[in-house]
């Protein structure tokens, strides 16, 4: 294919786009690679998964098959790579499909009809990114992200009983989105986190205003929680939090939600419908005391004497009005003043 002066004043101005994209998009991602970095879980878990999760199989042709052969292979718009082994020898190598289209068309355009006869070796890249299945999106996405530019976006191949391939769009998709789910879920008892909880809070109080429902907020603290760490042992506390999490998230009448707002404390929110302020406060109290069945007896293989004694406090707004930071405030004042293991229960007198 010749280029006329038309074809190759468009040709350039595309090329120059497409260097503007991939240097934002290279930016993007860099930005994204520095947060899984400091964000890595400590003690060898996983962010986000293993790469076998995203891997795809993928061909593998021999080196000297000829280069227009391959070609018909990458009609199939599926076909973003193929696995190239050498012929007589062990190198391992990788054709993308970028790279095959860039090959053949050449600076001038002639590429297909130089390279249409040569063997698949000529276009082959023989030091692409290999990794195990079993390790982890996080550390092959910023592994990925560190190559040269050139190579920067080609697929991972996956060494596994078969060869498989994993997209670099995949493995920053399943990064993001490991990171927001940290941002959001505490990580040992899979709850909201404090900002993610006290959010629901606001979103609740926003609904309710004019419309007559009550938003309910109840505070259970894990009493003694230090000693309990002292006197048991740091995996048996974190345990019971799981355990506590567990039984808390499951046991929540509809509509409820509950989330962790500090290391030993939980919260869980309430919408009531219209009712007069004798039956909220009922209401409310009875929530109250629903969660606390639900936590009371040991469980979880937690013998008993590590199981821990819970402080709560309840507190409701009035009829169609909240505010989140007063409702919380006046939780954790009312939490505060319960030393012992004594349950209150007050309405928040709002304006």
């Amino acid at each position: 294919m010749v280029n006329t002066p038309g074809t190759l004043g468009i040709g350039v101005r595309l090329v120059r786009h497409d260097r503007s994209v991939r240097a934002h998009t290279a930016r993007v991602h860099d930005e994204i690679t520095q947060v899984a970095r400091h964000r890595q879980v400590r003690g060898g878990a996983r962010l986000a998964g293993v790469v076998s999760d995203l891997a795809r199989p993928v061909t593998v042709v021999d080196s000297s098959m000829p280069v227009g052969q391959l070609e018909v292979m990458f009609r199939n718009p599926e076909v973003t790579c193929v696995v190239v082994q050498e012929s007589g020898g062990e190198r391992t190598g990788m054709i993308m499909r970028t790279g095959l289209t860039a090959a053949l068309t050449g600076r001038l355009g002639y590429g297909r009809a130089v390279l249409e006869r040569k063997p698949v070796a000529s276009v082959t890249d023989w030091t692409p990114m290999v990794v195990r299945p079993d390790d982890a999106v996080s550390t092959v996405a910023t592994q990925a992200m560190e190559r040269p530019e050139e190579h920067r976006y080609d697929d991972v191949l996956v060494a596994g009983r078969t060869w498989g391939s994993a997209g670099t769009a995949d493995l920053m998709r399943s990064l993001v989105a490991a990171l927001a789910e940290r941002s959001s879920q505490d990580p040992q008892t899979r709850l909201p986190t404090r900002a993610a909880t006290w959010h629901s809070l606001s979103r609740r109080c926003d609904l309710v205003r004019t419309s007559g429902t009550r938003v309910v907020v109840v505070l259970l603290d894990v009493r003694g929680m230090a000693r309990l760490n002292a006197r048991h042992g740091l995996a048996v506390g974190d345990t019971v939090l799981v355990e506590l999490a567990h039984r808390l998230r499951t046991g929540l009448p509809r509509g409820c939600e509950a989330g962790r707002v500090d290391g030993d404390r939980f919260a869980v929110l309430a919408t009531l419908p219209p009712m007069d302020d004798i039956h909220a406060a009922a209401s409310a109290d009875q929530l109250r005391r629903h969660v606390l069945a639900q936590l009371v007896e040991p469980s979880g293989g937690v013998d008993a004497p590590a199981w821990p004694e819970l402080r709560s406090a309840v507190v409701w707004s009035v009829a169609g009005a909240a505010v989140a930071e007063e409702l919380v405030r006046e939780a954790e004042s009312r939490l505060a003043r319960t030393a012992l293991p004594v349950e209150t229960a007050d309405r928040v007198p709002q304006s």
